[in-house]
């Protein structure tokens, strides 16, 4: 069969199990102490949203490798492809927004329910809840839709004039005054008189007429088209962050790395300090609760919730540079390797991070590309090995979901931007991880739709472009977003911003971090 590819269903088997992998060591590594052996439906719905956001992401490059296993000489009808990838595509989208605006929220407030509610109370109250947010975001999605829902396509109008068929018999000639030969159109114009010939029926001549043709979109393209914008204000704020920041603060994560193992003695003393603030933020806590709740009461509320972030933060490391139980030896190694292999990503990511930018500016963002670049360079991997070229072009797009993610820890947590549910290393609570599941599934269409956009000519026969359409880039009041290229110009903003948040405070931040590992490595 032409086009069927047996290799490609053995990857997708593997790359699934793996991605599940990975799914369940974050959901380990970041999970809250109290949610061990409990929550687990909570858990499986976070596994099933961050297996589902990298599986997003990766399906743009099976869906090129599942085109290109069809030879070029083949008609496209008469290949039998590997993937139903349009199938896959639509089934794709529609479970991330499931995922998003059902099922997400529905657990969320199941999970936060009242501890003493019993298990009926508890999916009662969290089916209200989500409903009354479906039925807003289904009234608001309603009313922009029929207030808006078109969309408007710019449109020659051509008009045709008409001879008789006598005209037939002199096709080599002339007609009245119109010339027969290589006629490409019948101008608008009288045959015998003096009007002057107005090619209206031909598109190449210099005068059109340009009409709008308004037509009403279908709802489905609509909320696609609400919920890619969503996804852009997200993807466009974390990934303009990430880009520069998180390849840095993998440096510097490195560049602060602990020498040694510190002496149980040191593991004591630094271990009663931690007991004294963790003591000292109990005293607050109930001294707050004696105090009138107005804006002091608020703001002793925020540096209480720093403290226990960091009272919480430096257990945790305190629990890595001191290693206990026969296993210590090897978790310390472990630990070590994680370092150089955080450095090494940290050093790789610049150069990456460095080439999207340049790709985007003079690929992206001009009226007419200036150059290919990174489409030239999977074109000539591809042309070296096929599967080289894939797997260049599933790292390029699933670095910019590790950069987003990245993005969305550092800005919630170091920046303090915007208020994000915070994500620990093994101090994440489930809503947490819930909230933080839903921002990056609602990121990744977006990513897909920047990906598409940036790879329009390595990847052009792609089902992804049927699926995403030209409908969206049409819209009234939406359309503008993608023609001035906003969000690429917004994203640029926010790499600029994250550049001078790290000149400004990257140091003094790095700086912290150097003098609790070095008071750590003192042996």
């Amino acid at each position: 069969m032409a086009g069927f590819n047996w290799f490609l269903i053995i990857i997708v088997v593997v790359l699934s199990v793996v991605i599940l992998g990975a799914c369940i060591y974050i959901m380990i590594e970041y999970q809250h102490p109290d949610d061990r052996n409990q929550a687990w439906f909570p858990k499986a719905v976070v596994l099933l949203s961050f297996w589902l956001a990298i599986a997003l992401v990766l399906m743009f490059p099976l869906d090129v490798a599942n085109k290109a296993a069809c030879s070029s000489g083949i008609s496209p009808s008469a290949c039998t492809y590997t993937m139903p990838m349009r199938l896959l595509w639509q089934a794709g989208f529609i479970a991330d927004l499931v995922l998003v605006f059902a099922i997400i929220p529905f657990t969320l407030f199941f999970y936060e329910a009242d501890s003493d509610f019993s298990l009926f109370q508890k999916i009662k109250s969290a089916v209200i809840w989500t409903l009354i947010c479906m039925i807003f975001i289904g009234l608001l999605v309603g009313i922009l839709y029929a207030l808006v829902g078109f969309v408007v396509y710019p449109t020659q109008r051509l008009q045709s004039g008409t001879l008789p068929l006598e005209a037939l018999g002199n096709l080599n000639g002339s007609y009245g005054v119109v010339n027969m030969t290589n006629l490409v159109c019948i101008p608008v114009a009288t045959i015998n008189g003096t009007k002057p010939l107005i090619r209206q029926c031909d598109a190449t001549a210099p005068v059109q007429d340009i009409t709008n043709w308004r037509l009403r979109c279908s709802i489905v393209v609509y909320i696609m088209a609400i919920q890619s914008i969503l996804g852009w204000i997200l993807f466009l704020v974390f990934a303009g962050v990430g880009f520069l920041a998180a390849p840095i603060d993998w440096i510097q994560q490195f560049l602060g790395r602990p020498t040694s193992v510190i002496s149980k003695s040191e593991y004591i003393r630094r271990a009663r300090i931690i007991a004294q603030r963790a003591k000292a933020v109990v005293d607050m806590t109930a001294s707050l609760k004696r105090q009138d709740k107005d804006r002091k009461w608020r703001s002793n509320v925020k540096r209480l919730e720093r403290e226990v972030l960091q009272i919480e933060e430096d257990e945790y490391q305190l629990e890595r540079v001191f290693p206990q139980g026969e296993d210590g030896d090897v978790r310390w190694v472990l630990f070590m390797l994680g370092f150089f292999v955080t450095g090494f990503f940290g050093v790789a990511g610049i150069v990456i991070s460095l080439a999207w930018l340049v790709h985007i500016a003079v690929y992206m963002l001009p009226p007419l590309p200036i150059y290919p670049m990174l489409n030239n360079l999977l074109i000539v991997l591809d042309n070296a090995f096929s599967l080289l070229g894939v797997a260049a072009f599933a790292g390029l797009c699933l670095y910019l979901m590790i950069i987003a993610i990245k993005g969305n820890f550092m800005l919630g947590l170091n920046f303090v931007v915007v208020k994000l549910y915070p994500m620990r290393p093994g101090a994440t609570m489930m809503s947490s991880l819930l909230v933080n599941s839903a921002v990056i599934l609602l990121m990744a269409p977006a990513l897909l739709q920047f990906a598409s956009q940036a790879f329009a000519a390595y990847a052009s026969n792609a089902d992804i472009y049927d699926v995403f359409g030209n409908q969206v880039s049409y819209l009234i009041g939406i359309s503008w977003l993608y023609n001035k290229n906003f969000f690429l110009y917004a994203m640029y903003a926010f790499v600029g911003l994250s550049i001078i948040i790290m000149v400004f405070r990257g140091k003094q931040t790095w700086g912290r971090k150097r003098d609790k590992f070095e008071a750590y490595a003192s042996s």
